[in-house]
């Protein structure tokens, strides 16, 4: 008969849990073409439990992403070494980060050491952050599912200088260990990457030309705005008047 396991044997077991699981990487198909974005996505509690993360990250490989799958541990490094490909032009985008659970909490400080650095994410989505809800400055568009079954909602909600949007979605008919494997949300990650990726890039200004004042949409207050290229014939200019003689100090 097996002896039974001490406390300490048990406390050291799931000490090595993690790193067991950080040994682990998941290989992922080459991309046949250019990648059309990049998807960071980051699983949950010692890295075996948020399988729907694997799911998903072939998905958006099929669809033309660059979609990799990480132990939640790892943000840091990933953030960092992100934030240097990006600022050296690397980095194709939309990049979006996705996480489960512990994933889901990392992501959104992911995200947020990602924005700190000045690399904006263009899309962050958690599938039931367990304890981190307040989005930092970063993401631009937030999607957050999240199951109806816990005494508490895991909804975000913006944390200090946050300024994108975010969208939370009650899952009904779900746990916290199934959210992250429903296909329709999958489906709805799918949908909003392409979104994020047809976004058309920001328009160029335009050269000046006379300016006008309108009112301002937000304070009523009068604002300067550009105003096209001026047209009909130019009004006549006026005589300038006569010049004053100018008289010697005494």
């Amino acid at each position: 008969m097996t002896p039974e396991p001490s406390p300490f044997q048990r406390r050291m077991a799931l000490a090595l849990l993690p790193a067991f699981a950080a040994c682990a990487p998941t290989p992922v198909p080459p991309l046949p073409q250019a990648p059309r974005g990049r998807v960071l996505l980051l699983r949950g509690l010692l890295n075996i439990f948020s399988t729907g993360m694997t799911t998903l990250t072939l998905a958006l490989r099929q669809a033309g992403f660059d979609a990799t799958v990480h132990n939640h541990a790892e943000w840091r490094g990933l953030a960092d070494r992100t934030a240097r490909e990006a600022l050296a032009g690397t980095v194709p985008r939309p990049l979006a980060v996705v996480g489960h659970s512990f994933g889901a909490d990392d992501a959104i400080q992911l995200a947020g050491r990602l924005g700190a650095a000045g690399v904006p994410v263009d899309l962050l989505v958690t599938f039931d952050p367990s304890w981190v809800l307040a989005v930092p400055p970063g993401p631009k568009r937030v999607l957050n599912f999240h199951q109806d079954r816990d005494t508490y909602a895991r909804r975000l909600s913006p944390g200090p200088g946050f300024d994108g949007r975010i969208d939370n979605r009650q899952v009904n008919d779900e746990s916290h260990l199934s959210i992250d494997k429903n296909a329709v949300l999958h489906a709805e990650v799918l949908a909003a990457m392409e979104e994020v990726a047809m976004a058309p890039a920001p328009r160029p200004a335009a050269a000046p030309h006379a300016r006008t004042v309108a009112p301002d949409a937000v304070t009523g207050a009068g604002a300067a705005v550009a105003a096209g290229p001026p047209t009909g014939p130019a009004p006549p200019r006026l005589p300038l008047p006569p010049a004053l003689p100018v008289r010697a100090a005494r």
